[in-house]
């Protein structure tokens, strides 16, 4: 049996935010201006439209929504195991992947075993089960000392342009 390869104090050490483990998928650059205070989604109507979502969707939903330490906000499904996600669309699907696992392993760490993950993407009408496996594990293990790695950059990384930029609030900060 592969244990993980992260000592505790090492935990201890890289915890972040889920946002973050998921900027990291997304984009490095995002990542660096979140983590150095430029928080620029309270002014994203995308963003803005993603959090109506999540409070709207599934509404007899038994869920309750947890905050972990102060640092990681999960909704867990009363009664299931399950820890959920809710995502406007699929198209970051990795990154919200990898943010669900983080979950995971995370209340792993804390003790809290047996939980699945799922995403949900209610205007797709599609659910996707996430489970920590041992290989996932080292995958998140390996996510958090990169996102450390970032985060301890003198300055951004260079941005480079992709499609998701069109719809993400730093854009301008980036391209003008």
């Amino acid at each position: 049996m592969m244990q993980n390869t992260m000592t505790e104090s090492e935990f201890e050490a890289l915890r972040v935010g889920g946002t973050e483990v998921n900027y990291f998928i997304v984009c490095p650059r995002k990542l660096w201006l979140y983590a150095h205070r430029l928080q620029l989604e309270s002014s994203s109507e995308g963003v803005s439209l993603g959090a109506l979502l999540h409070e709207t969707s599934y509404p007899r939903l038994p869920r309750r929504e947890l905050l972990i330490d102060s640092l990681i906000k999960v909704d867990i499904i009363e009664g299931s195991g399950k820890v959920l996600e809710v995502k406007h669309s699929p198209k970051m699907k990795n990154a919200a992947q990898l943010q669900v696992l983080y979950y995971l392993y995370y209340l792993k760490r804390r003790g809290v075993t047996g939980l699945v993950g799922e995403l949900r993407f209610p205007r797709q009408r599609r659910t996707m089960e996430v489970e920590l496996t041992e290989e996932r594990e080292l995958e998140v293990e390996e996510a958090l000392r990169e996102v450390h790695k970032v985060r301890a950059l003198g300055q951004p990384p260079q941005a480079e342009w992709k499609g998701i930029c069109r719809s993400c609030a730093y854009a301008e900060f980036c391209w003008t």
